[in-house]
Parts: structure tokens; C-alpha cells; sequence
């Protein structure tokens, strides 16, 4: 098996996934404005969100695993079988939510995918005690690997509460926001911040690495208290209260600690980073240190009512993580590992298209969140938002086209 090639191919199918994604996308939008008879809004957007974790988010995060890994050929094997297992079944939940929303092959398939999600932890924590890798970004991957797992306990309890028909709403919205907070400040979050600490501390030193454990720790013991966040809406126990607002402050001495490296490391990123791949990330870190903001502000229970109350802010905040954060540094990644490349104009206008169209949905769904909370009139938003979203599809798609066929190998 070509070891190029591997990754290449699968960052194909990862990108692939995201062009499909970004049409849901495109579709959810249009739905919105126009009609469209045949399409069930409800269930799009489950398909949309189960495919935007499942299909793009944690299939280019396995990729990314792997890639830091740097597994023997024996062992890509298994993880190939993982890869397809993960593509099958986000497939399957593409192509049964639409038409059915939550039924037993869409549930069945979100099952499937969680399983995958098990069996890829196993491997990777495997390979890890195997392999002599940083133990920076060790520790990074397995509390990523081992916050994956602990998501799907939300997602369980989901499931048991619609099999019992018990849609209490403390506990249908409190399993929900569990399954999200540990995919998004667990699975995700610490999983990139894995992989970016394998490309850059390549050349930290003891100083960078202090500054990267106080980072890690505090974005650890911050995890659980932060999920009550989510929660202060509710009518929660003091205690409780206690835990959330203790969970927001310490990511703030986190997102410090992680400027102070950056700040460091000012030198060898602008010496190694192409431009395109340097502001893809500045981008992203902006998002992030903007997410820890957020989640800071909504400890004051005056604005946490906003903040988890009106919807167009949840989605605000949902899309500042999963597309400027997450996706945007991804998508900068794969550029600098030449997984993707630029191979002319083009694809370079391309992929600065495909990010300034996250840009501009962002800003129309902030500012969407700030009228709402004025309770003020948008309408005007969601055209731009549609033209946003055909922003970032007609960008990905050419960066997709753009991309040079693999070559073959025996």
C-alpha cells in the first residue's frame, strides 16, 4: 500500500464529503425561502448535521490521527477498514434522514458510526502506547480519543428517552448539549490541538512545553464543570451553577497560555507556513479564542438565557466552532501536509473563497443573534445567508476539482 496515496485518497473522500455537506447546506437555505416541496426541513437537517460530524468532521480528524501516527503498513490496514466502516455508515445516515428523519435504518447507521467511533479509539490508543510519538501531543489525542467515546453516552440517552417517549425537556435538552460539548470541547478540540502540536513542537522548547501542559490541564479540569453551562437555563442547583461558572474561568488562563506559545512561536510560523495555510489558522485560532469568550460570558445567567435560549445564537456559536474553528483549520492542515494542494490560481481563489464565504455566514448569523436579542426583524439575513452558502460550496468544489489525480501503484 502507497503511504502517499492512502492519505491522499482518503482526504479526497473527506473533501468530497464536505462539497456534499456544504449542498445540504445550500438546500437548508433555499428551503428556507423558497418552496421546495419534495424536501422535509426537519429531517435535511438531521442528515446535515449528522453528516457534518460523521461524513466531514471526524473522518478528516481520523485522517489527521493517523497522519501523526504514522502507523506500519500492517496497521493502515486496520485503520482502512475503520475509514470505510465510518464512510458507509455516514453514507447511510445521508441517505436515510432526509426521507425519514429519526427511524430505524437512519438510528441504525448513527449507531453504526458510533461503534466505528469505538473501534477507531481502540487502535489509536493501541498505536499510541506502541509508537514513540511527542507526549505532548499524545496526551492531546487519547483525551480527544477517550471524549469521543464519552459522547455517545449523550446520544444513548437520547435514544432510550424517544424509545420510552419520555421527552422530559430537561433531559432530552440536557443529553443533547452532553453529546455536543464533549464532540466539540473534547473530540474535536483536543484532538487539533493535537495535531497542531505535532507539526510545531518540532522545534518548542522546555519553556513552550510548560506553557502547552498548563494548557492542556486547564482545558481538562475546565471539561465536565463547562458542560453545566449548557445547562443554566434549566432550573439547576446552586452547586451546579458553581461547576459552570468554575468551568468558564478556566479556560480563560487556557486561551492565555496558548497565545503566550503562539506569540513565542511567532518566527517558525511565519518561516514555515505558506501564507494561505498562516491565515487559515490565524482564522481559526480567532474563532477559537472567540468560542472561549463566549462560553466565559455566558456564565453571567443574564446572558446565558440568550445564549441558550434564542436559537439563531445557538446556531451562531455551533457554526463559529464546526466551520471558522474546526473546518477552517482542517481544511489548513491538509494544506500543509500536501495533502491538499494549490496546484494554480485557481485552486488558490478557491480556497480563499471557500473561507470568506465562513466568513461572511458567520457575520450575518452574529449579527442575526444580535437583532434577536433586540428583538429586531432580520428577514434580509437569510438571503445572505443562502449566497453564503453558495459561497462556500462553489469554493470547495473547485478547490476539489483542482486537485491532481493520484497516481497509481501496484
Amino acid at each position: 500500500m502507497s503511504f502517499t496515496n492512502f492519505y491522499s485518497k482518503w482526504t479526497r473522500f473527506a473533501l468530497f464529503n464536505f462539497v456534499l455537506l456544504a449542498t445540504l447546506g445550500v438546500l437548508l437555505r433555499y428551503k428556507i425561502l423558497f418552496p421546495l416541496p419534495f424536501v422535509e426541513q426537519k429531517h435535511l437537517l438531521h442528515a446535515h448535521s449528522h453528516f457534518a460530524f460523521a461524513g466531514w468532521v471526524s473522518l478528516a480528524l481520523y485522517i489527521a490521527v493517523i497522519y501523526v501516527l504514522q502507523p506500519s503498513e500492517k496497521s493502515l490496514r486496520r485503520f482502512e477498514w475503520v475509514l470505510v466502516a465510518q464512510q458507509m455508515s455516514s453514507f447511510g445516515m445521508l441517505f436515510t434522514f432526509p426521507f425519514t428523519g429519526y427511524d430505524t435504518g437512519s438510528i441504525a447507521f448513527s449507531t453504526a458510526s458510533i461503534f466505528v467511533s469505538y473501534a477507531f479509539a481502540l487502535l489509536v490508543i493501541k498505536e499510541i502506547l506502541q509508537r514513540n510519538i511527542s507526549a505532548i501531543s499524545r496526551k492531546f489525542i487519547i483525551a480527544g480519543q477517550l471524549c469521543s467515546v464519552a459522547s455517545s453516552a449523550g446520544t444513548f440517552l437520547l435514544a432510550y428517552l424517544m424509545a420510552t417517549r419520555n421527552l422530559q425537556q430537561d433531559l432530552y435538552f440536557g443529553s443533547v448539549y452532553f453529546y455536543l460539548h464533549f464532540q466539540y470541547n473534547g473530540w474535536f478540540l483536543f484532538t487539533i490541538a493535537g495535531v497542531f502540536f505535532a507539526v510545531i513542537q518540532k522545534n518548542s522548547n522546555p519553556a513552550d512545553a510548560i506553557l502547552i501542559n498548563r494548557f492542556y490541564y486547564l482545558l481538562l479540569a475546565a471539561l465536565i464543570p463547562a458542560w453545566f453551562l449548557s445547562l443554566m437555563w434549566m432550573r439547576i442547583p446552586v452547586w451546579m451553577y458553581y461547576l459552570a461558572v468554575t468551568g468558564a474561568l478556566l479556560q480563560l488562563p487556557a486561551l492565555w497560555y496558548l497565545l503566550q506559545f503562539v506569540y513565542r512561536n511567532r518566527k517558525t510560523f511565519n518561516e514555515q507556513l505558506m501564507p494561505v495555510v498562516k491565515w487559515f489558522w490565524i482564522i481559526a485560532g480567532c474563532a477559537f479564542a472567540l468560542k472561549i469568550l463566549m462560553q466565559g460570558l455566558s456564565a453571567i445567567p443574564q446572558l446565558n438565557v440568550y445564549a441558550f435560549g434564542l436559537r439563531s445564537i445557538v446556531i451562531g456559536f455551533l457554526h463559529l466552532v464546526l466551520l471558522c474553528f474546526v473546518s477552517v483549520f482542517i481544511v489548513g492542515w491538509l494544506l500543509k501536509e500536501k495533502l491538499l494542494v494549490l496546484p494554480g490560481r485557481t485552486a488558490t481563489t478557491a480556497a480563499w473563497v471557500f473561507v470568506t464565504g465562513v466568513l461572511f455566514n458567520e457575520v450575518i448569523l452574529m449579527l442575526q443573534g444580535v437583532r434577536a436579542m433586540q428583538s429586531q426583524p432580520f428577514n434580509i439575513a437569510n438571503y445572505f445567508l443562502l449566497v453564503s452558502a453558495c459561497i462556500i460550496l462553489s469554493g470547495l468544489l473547485v478547490l476539489l476539482l483542482k486537485q491532481p489525480a493520484l497516481k497509481a501503484t501496484a
